[in-house]
């Protein structure tokens, strides 16, 4: 693996963990990001990644405890 692959993986972990555990410390990080580096590209895919399986989760549960209602009109979809 290249060191450029290697050093984007440690910061995508890295910025996964901090988001988890540190989510204002993360927000902080991200504010000012350095495209140059591959570490922190590493790191905000790691937080964005992190807030994305959030919104799953959140979504996943919306959608059980909130099922859509259906409209068994009899009329729906025929000509009068």
């Amino acid at each position: 693996m290249e060191t450029q692959e290697k050093q984007f993986i440690k910061g995508f972990n890295d910025g996964y963990l901090v988001a988890e555990h540190e989510p204002e410390l993360a927000k902080q990080l991200v504010k000012h990001p350095n495209d140059h580096n591959e570490y922190f590209k590493g790191v905000v895919s790691g937080k964005q990644e992190f807030d994305m399986e959030k919104v799953r989760e959140r979504l996943k549960g919306v959608s059980r405890s909130n099922p859509p209602t259906k409209d068994i009109s009899k009329n729906k979809g025929r000509e009068k």
